[in-house]
């Protein structure tokens, strides 16, 4: 089978010894390789805890991340709570770094992590509640404020290819992660009694440098497909009065797989923010209008693309005041099954922008996460086959 950016090739003709013999894909020449290199521990604090960076290791080709955050509480006696967003935003900001420095994955929360992977459609179970490695305890238990979550961080994007791999060969040119702890405040209401001690582990997937050859002699495409191309998240934040608003939003240039909206109300709250949403709520792309929904409209389209029909803020729910565009709709029936033609593709002389009536009172803070692609050279016929 083709790869998605490979271009078709001509079987030698009968006689030709110069023609070129065709390659077999980059999977069959290469390897998976699963690293463990990471693991901090410490006690969480009234401060917030800024972790030593982590290099990935490398050995080839970087494909994810995963997160895995504890907490463990004892001797507890008090009625523990959880405030919005945690137990993930315990981790206050996260941020992958290429080897210049720059960022490709945030900075963002630990929140704002898990509705990018559980929304991404990256893979067939994406919500990190649904699993058993998942814990938040609350209550007057001796385990009161005892957490646990496993994140991916997806650095390919279409995994099948593999697409958005970053070639990690050199030590002295690393790419860098970057991890803060927040503060007991900032993830409970009302703390345990003694504060938890934690542990940070990061795992990284990779893929071995191409050997050129199956197991069977057979040549192979030593490099993956599409090789240059780039998965990024960015975010903005803009201040909206209550009532009606139009507003321009600070776009990103790429080829878009999702986009992502967060309202919260004056008190940082998504519950209320996900009552005082718009309905209507309009996206607006230069002179068109591809998207004009009522909330409930919206919300069945989202159920409808992803499969989440739970109560909202549980597991396999919809998250309070969250609503996503997704723009990997092409190939399947999940999102996610991406063929990658649908990708809204956004230049800076584009305009962008969000139009409704906010419900409520005070100033609402409207989040705009952008994961969004750049393709290898620039050229978006580098993500797909012709």
């Amino acid at each position: 089978m083709a790869t998605a950016t490979a271009q078709p090739q001509a079987a030698p003709k009968k006689g030709d010894a110069k023609a070129a013999p065709v390659l077999r894909p980059f999977f069959p020449g290469t390897l998976d390789l699963e690293t463990h290199t990471y693991v901090k521990t410490g006690t969480l604090t009234t401060q917030q805890i800024p972790l030593d960076t982590f290099y990935p290791k490398t050995n080839g080709y970087l494909a994810d991340l995963w997160v895995e955050m504890t907490a463990v509480s004892a001797g507890n006696s008090a009625n523990t709570a959880f405030n919005e967003d945690f137990p993930f935003r315990a981790m206050a900001t996260f941020q992958l770094s290429d080897t210049g420095g720059q960022p490709i994955l945030g900075p963002m929360t630990g929140w704002e992590l898990m509705v990018f992977v559980k929304w991404g459609g990256f893979s067939f179970s994406d919500d990190p509640r649904d699993s058993q490695t998942y814990q938040a305890v609350t209550g007057t238990g001796g385990t009161g404020g005892s957490f646990s979550w496993i994140l991916q961080v997806p650095v390919q994007f279409v995994a099948k290819e593999p697409l958005g791999v970053l070639p990690n060969t050199n030590s002295n040119n690393s790419y860098a992660v970057d991890i803060t702890i927040s503060t007991l405040a900032q993830i409970y209401s009302v703390a345990p009694t003694a504060a938890p001690t934690y542990t940070v582990k990061v795992y990284q997937d990779s893929y071995r440098q191409s050997s050129g050859k199956d197991a069977q002699k057979n040549q192979t495409v030593t490099t993956p497909p599409g090789l240059g191309a780039v998965l990024y998240l960015r975010r903005n934040t803009m201040d909206l009065a209550t009532g009606m608003v139009d507003e321009e939003i600070s776009q990103q240039e790429g080829s878009y797989r999702t986009l992502h909206f967060v309202l919260r109300d004056s008190n940082s709250s998504r519950q209320q923010g996900d009552t005082d949403w718009p309905d209507p709520a309009v996206v607006y792309f230069n002179n068109d209008v591809p998207y004009d929904r009522t909330k409930n409209y919206w919300i069945r389209r989202m159920e409808r693309a992803y499969g989440y029909t739970a109560t909202v803020n549980t597991a396999n729910g919809r998250d309070y005041g969250h609503f996503v565009l997704p723009f990997i709709t092409d190939g399947g029936l999940k999102a996610g099954s991406e063929a990658r033609y649908r990708y809204l593709s956004v230049s800076a002389a584009d305009t962008l922008g969000f139009r409704g009536t906010i419900g409520g009172s005070g100033t609402h803070k409207l989040t705009t996460m952008f994961s969004f692609v750049r393709p290898p050279g620039g050229n978006i016929k580098g993500l797909t086959a012709r």
